[in-house]
Parts: C-alpha cells; structure tokens; sequence
C-alpha cells in the first residue's frame, strides 16, 4: 500500500484509557455505620478526596530513569520507517515536576555495534508532542546517533495544534541519498501544521570512521514520563489515541511515495502505571482502524 503524492507527498514537498462500584458501596456502608449527619459528611468528603488524590510516581529526572506506557514491535528485516496518527490531548507538567511527558513514535537501532556504542546502547528517531516543566505542549523531533558519548539532539518546533486535533507523525528513511538520512513530517489535514527535520543519524563524537549509520529494527508508539515530583506536582496527560500505525517497506525514492504495511497484530506493551497503555483496539480485529487502537493516559 502506499501514501502517495495525491494524499500526503505533494503536501510536504511544499516544506522540506471499578472504582466508582466501591465508591458507592462505600458511601451506603458510611450512611449505615455512622450516626451523626456530620459523620457522615465528614466521612464522605475524606472518602472524596481519597479517590481523587493523585498517585505518585517515581520516573527518574530529564536525563534518565523514565516511566513507559508504550507498544513495541521488532522484526529482523529492516523498519524503513514508522508512521502513526495521534490525537493532541490535554498535558501539563507544572513548575516542580522535574521532567516532562510526551506521547510519540520511535525508530530504533538497538543492535548495531556503532549504535550500542553511544551512551544510550542504541540509535534512535521519535517525533511526537511534549509539554515539559512549566511549559506547554509543543511539537518535537529529536535523535540519538551512532558513536560515542551522548549523541542526543532534539529540536522543538512549535506550539501544538488545539485538544482533538489528529495530527501524523512519520519517520522515514530517504533512499536518494548516500548515506541515508531519516526525513521526519509532522502535520495535519489543513496543513496548517507543517512541520519537518532530517536527521542523519550517523555519527558524532570520535575520531577515525564515521560510524555506520543505524538500521531501524524497532517501533515504539506510546508516552514517555519524566521527573519524581511530589504528588501535587504532577505531570499529567489526557486518553490519547494512536492510529494508523503503518511502516514502511522501503526507503523513499524518486517516486516520492510512502509504500508501506499495517501493523495486523499487537506487539510487547509496557505500562509502568504510570504511564497507561493498553490496546483499546488490536491491530487487524474487526472494526479496528488501520493498526488498531493504543491508548496512553497519565497521572492523574
């Protein structure tokens, strides 16, 4: 199948998810146990605030230690690319959360010697949406690269599109030039949101060879969540929704054309809780969209 130039290429060419049961048997149970009509109101608004107090979480700070809500898939042919809809949800991180929390897509080499060698263990592409300490939510691209040391980068954007919009966000590897660089679009149907980056992905840091360029054998869709804050000090993030999760089946070329598959079945999920994830829909079950149905929420 393939996203061809009628339906997106022309387009960037222009650019470079039991409580409330326990909650009402707990509320009959303080009406027959307690006397007093003050008890009871007593009782009921400490049971309140003990169903909507935040948890916390413990999710290391900006540089480690995250927190995953996330669905991977691996092969050992080559990923040429990675793709997936995704709907902008409410996110905060307030002055004192001590990270952030994105929902995004991921590209990764976790096997390439020049790739294992960096800081990290692996090379890697991902775009997705952020809101990070005080701040608000943005779009993002960023990479880690093959080599030593920390070959992290990350570019920001601009300001995400409005709460519902549907936004695509793909990664794919360009096949017209040697070596291959990675081509990154963020955008919606409007195109009013036209977003884009290359990421080389080879090498920095050392002397002597360049380091050979990652091969993307991964997939991840999901939220990643930074920061240990105290609990009134929280990230959050609304239920967000991936679809369309498709990947590419070769490079892209003169064509122009995105030729890729769907993903027709659910891979590993990690949910550290938080993040939450789950799928809401498999991959290829009746009535699914395209790649089904993966829903992350966080932390409230």
């Amino acid at each position: 199948m393939q996203l061809g130039k009628s339906d997106f290429w022309v387009r960037v060419r222009l650019t470079g998810i039991r409580q409330k049961k326990f909650v009402k048997e707990a509320r009959m149970s303080i009406m027959r146990l307690t006397g007093s009509r003050a008890t009871r109101t007593a009782l009921l608004i400490l049971l309140l605030l003990v169903e909507h107090r935040a948890s916390p979480y413990s999710c290391g700070n900006t540089q480690s230690g995250h927190c995953y809500g996330v669905n991977d898939w691996t092969q050992n042919t080559e990923y040429f690319g990675a793709y997936a809809d995704i709907v902008q949800v409410d996110m905060g991180c307030p002055s004192g959360c001590g990270g952030f929390v994105d929902d995004e897509i991921w590209l990764i080499d976790d096997s390439s010697p020049d790739c294992k060698s960096n800081d990290f263990g692996m090379c890697w592409v991902e775009a997705g949406t952020t809101v990070e300490e005080g701040g608000h939510r943005v779009f993002f691209w960023a990479d880690g690269r093959a080599g030593r040391g920390n070959t992290f980068n990350v570019h920001y954007l601009g300001d995400a599109d409005p709460v519902g919009t549907v936004d695509h966000y793909m990664i794919i590897k360009d096949g017209r030039k040697n070596p291959n660089p990675y081509l990154i679009f963020i955008y919606n149907d409007s195109q009013s949101t036209l977003y884009n980056g290359t990421s080389t992905v080879a090498g920095s840091g050392g002397c002597g060879s360049t380091p050979h360029q990652m091969v993307g054998k991964r997939i991840e869709i999901g939220q990643e969540l930074a920061g240990s804050p105290p609990t009134n000090k929280n990230a959050s993030a609304g239920t967000c929704n991936f679809t369309r999760n498709i990947w590419a089946i070769q490079p892209l070329d003169s064509s122009y054309t995105f030729w890729y598959n769907a993903q027709t079945a659910a891979g590993a999920v990690t949910s550290d809780n938080p993040p939450t994830a789950s799928w809401t829909m498999n991959p290829g079950s009746a009535g699914a969209p395209e790649g089904g149905q993966f829903t992350t929420s966080c932390c409230q």
